[in-house]
């Protein structure tokens, strides 16, 4: 996977941007495959059995159908990873939901908000961004929250946005922050940790 995106895009720091990409491939795909599970088999209220005997969806092979239900979607990791999140989704107000579908966070980040010019938005803007509906917000819930992550930044200035969004959405998370979909995670609002190597560099700097 990763020859074929060097095969086509090119950059003297090619390796550094691998484990980005790599990740942001593993994100589509959990997307992907999630999406035909809902459209072809939840929200048409048939069973795996049934899917799996069924015409598999367009663009996807038989064999590859057959193999996603039996190998995933049948699989009790799987299960219990869906069981979770929809016992989590309870707990979590539908008005304040995201407007973003399958969308990344980072994509919306990348493209609606500038990071493809350098910039940094902030915490109210992304939420802003991916609850929209047209130019406004869709209820009073959704800018009552938003007010409220303004305000938290207005009076704690020297915490950083995940800080803030543990704090607002009472999030303990350490690798997800809670209210920001399963496509944003700690490190994409906190931004990439330094390296061993330059860790080690500072240390010795510092030591000298």
């Amino acid at each position: 996977m990763w020859t074929a995106v060097t095969d086509v895009f090119c950059n003297e720091n090619m390796e550094s941007y691998r484990e980005h990409v790599l990740n942001h491939m593993k994100v589509l795909w959990i997307y992907w495959r999630s999406d035909l599970l809902r459209y072809n088999v939840t929200n048409k209220k048939i069973t795996l059995k049934a899917a799996f005997n069924r015409k598999p969806p367009n663009g996807l092979d038989e064999k590859e159908w057959k193999w996603l239900i039996k190998e995933i979607y049948s699989s009790e990791d799987f299960k219990k990873v869906s069981a979770r999140n929809s016992a989590n989704r309870v707990h979590y107000p539908k008005e304040l939901a995201h407007r973003t579908g399958s969308k990344p966070f980072r994509q919306v980040i990348w493209k609606d908000l500038g990071g493809n010019k350098g910039m940094k938005p902030k915490l109210g803007d992304i939420y802003h961004s991916t609850r929209k509906k047209g130019t406004s917000l869709p209820n009073v819930e959704t800018a009552k929250k938003l007010d409220e992550i303004r305000e938290t930044m207005e009076n704690n200035p020297s915490l950083s946005d995940v800080q803030i969004a543990q704090k607002v959405f009472n999030s303990k998370s350490h690798d997800r922050v809670v209210g920001f979909d399963g496509g944003m995670k700690v490190a994409d609002l906190r931004g990439q940790r330094p390296s061993r190597e330059e860790l080690e560099a500072e240390l010795n700097s510092t030591k000298k």
